[in-house]
């Protein structure tokens, strides 16, 4: 193979002065051929392709693979290359060495080329997301209250421990009787007990142990809490027990207990037997909380009870004490015995814990006293407080026709209260004057007086209303300043107007010539010319006045 230093000292040779120039131009013709050619040509075999093997490959995040090139000739026959250049198309992706070891970095696809001596080949790397080994369900003990929730997180890592995001997580109950789980890992107790929690990622598994107790009783109402029995009579209590929330408490153990047997006894379901005369006190214990009620238990009982009085009409804002008494069956009178009072209409009329009713807005309502399982009624009507008198405001007023006034009529009570909430019956005593609306709006039709009336509950009062016609502002006469020949005339027109310049009509013009010799003017307003000359006419209405100045030809 021809060298270069040899092909140039072979040149230098041949060369004569006058052709050096143009021999150093085929010299580097020949000298670039040369270069190509040796740059294909490996000891002797040019080099005519590259296999890139696997031409495609998918590869996990973080994970690599080896990619292999071999350098063949026309043939097919694998040529020696020691170099070989490599690259990625897309760095962020996946990398490669310069051994061909591909390392994959996130999502995605990459181009990874390989290059030597001119010739090249690509291989196309698709890095797909990492697999989930490990799922961690945090806390992974759970202890919580029937009816309580607390939220579960779960955790997916790869193999090396790596933390995977964007996993779909699905979470399960090994017993939903005790504990159900949210598509979000909230989990709710139900009912006492264990079970197992399980958050479940691309076939692998994390796990959350929670246990369900009930919320403990905090307090017990023992019901009634004041109680009268007869001796031999029973009578059924109940428990209300309920945790710190406040929330009712159901299904769980109660026990019942007497500090005195001796007088009352009591069942373990609360049923409880006077048994001799004197007071108790009976128990409900549950979870170490109690709760009680006194429980009298006398030799008589109330047979009878009896309200006085039994019926009543009150006022609205009135109160009435009853007197309450209780008999037994024989109609001996008992003392101190409780008595509780209840209104079947409390909107209308309520009732104290002492008896005493207060009446609240019209109707009617049935007070009940009760006292050891007798009861004794009085019915109550309630009536609207009596209207003494009613004032108009304004009581008098001074209308211009077509306005309005807005009148308002006020009830009230023999002390002098103002009642509200009655209906106002509005009228008019001349109704081509003045009329009413139903609101008390009164509108002004003509001028003269009229008495508008208000009734609330048949008690009368009235506002004096003067309609007026609007004043007269100013007289606007046309037209002005006319000339007219001797023996002929001019008819003058006079219009009155209200301070907005408003024209008014029906009013009543007077006229008047300053010098009837030169012309005369009738009371309709006709100017007839006597004599050369000139004089003022003048038309006035309601003490207003306005002239004009007639020249007479």
């Amino acid at each position: 193979m021809m060298t270069r230093a040899s092909l140039f000292a072979r040149l230098s040779t041949w060369a004569s002065a006058r052709r050096a120039q143009q021999l150093l131009r085929v010299a580097a013709a020949l000298f670039l051929a040369v270069s190509c050619d040796h740059a294909a040509v490996v000891s002797g075999i040019p080099l005519n392709s590259i296999d890139l093997t696997p031409p495609t490959a998918s590869v996990r995040a973080g994970g690599s693979v080896t990619l292999a090139a071999r350098p063949k000739d026309a043939a097919g026959n694998v040529v020696d290359v020691h170099t070989f250049v490599w690259s990625s198309s897309n760095k962020s992706v996946a990398t490669v060495s310069s051994s061909g070891v591909v390392t994959a970095l996130a999502l995605g696809e990459a181009k990874i080329a390989v290059s030597a001596l001119g010739r090249s080949a690509t291989a196309t790397i698709t890095v797909t997301a990492r697999d989930v080994a490990t799922v961690v369900v945090a806390p992974a003990t759970v202890s919580m209250r029937v009816g309580a929730s607390t939220p579960l997180q779960a955790t997916t890592l790869d193999a090396d421990g790596g933390s995977l995001t964007g996993r779909v997580v699905t979470w399960s109950s090994s017993n939903t009787a005790v504990a159900t789980v949210s598509s979000a890992g909230s989990v709710t107790g139900v009912s006492p007990g264990a079970t197992t929690i399980t958050a479940l990622s691309e076939g692998r598994s994390g796990q959350a142990a929670v246990t369900v107790t009930l919320a403990p009783v905090q307090t017990i109402v023992v019901s009634p809490s004041v109680d009268t029995l007869g001796v031999g009579t029973e009578r059924l209590h109940g428990a209300v027990l309920r945790d710190a929330a406040g929330v009712v408490l159901s299904g769980r153990a109660l026990s019942w207990s007497s500090s005195n047997v001796a007088i009352a006894s009591v069942s373990s379901i609360g049923n409880v037997i006077g048994v001799a005369p004197g007071t108790t006190t009976i128990s409900a214990s549950s979870e170490g909380r109690t709760g009680t009620a006194t429980v009298v238990v006398l030799a008589r009982l109330a047979g009878v009870v009896t309200l006085t009085p039994n019926s009543n009409t009150l006022v609205e804002g009135a109160t009435l004490l009853l007197t309450t008494q209780v008999t037994d069956d024989a109609g001996n009178l008992l003392t101190g015995r409780p008595v509780v009072y209840s209104s079947d209409a409390p909107t209308v009329a309520t009732v104290s814990n002492t008896g005493l009713i207060t009446a609240v807005t019209s109707g009617s309502a049935r007070i009940t006293a009760t006292s050891e399982g007798k009861t004794g009624t009085a019915s109550i009507l309630v009536v609207p407080i009596p209207v003494s008198t009613v004032t108009v405001t304004p009581s008098t007023a001074t209308m211009i026709t077509a306005t309005t006034q807005a009148l308002t009529a006020t009830a009230r009570s023999t002390a002098g209260g103002v009642i509200t909430g009655r209906s106002v019956q509005w009228t008019s005593g001349a109704p081509n004057i003045a009329s009413v609306s139903a609101t008390g709006v009164v509108s002004a039709l003509t001028p003269g007086v009229a008495l508008i009336v208000a009734a609330i509950d048949g008690v009368t009062a009235t506002s004096r209303i003067t309609v007026a016609l609007p004043t007269i502002a100013s007289i606007l006469l046309t037209p002005d300043a006319p000339s007219i020949a001797s023996g002929t005339s001019v008819q003058l027109s006079a219009t009155p107007r209200d301070a907005s310049g408003a024209s008014l009509t029906g009013r009543t013009i007077t006229w008047i010539s300053d010098d009837e010799s030169i012309a005369f003017v009738s009371s309709t307003g006709l100017v007839v010319g006597f004599k050369v000359g000139t004089t003022r006419i003048t038309a006035t209405s309601e003490g207003v006045s306005a002239s004009t100045l007639v020249t007479v030809r």
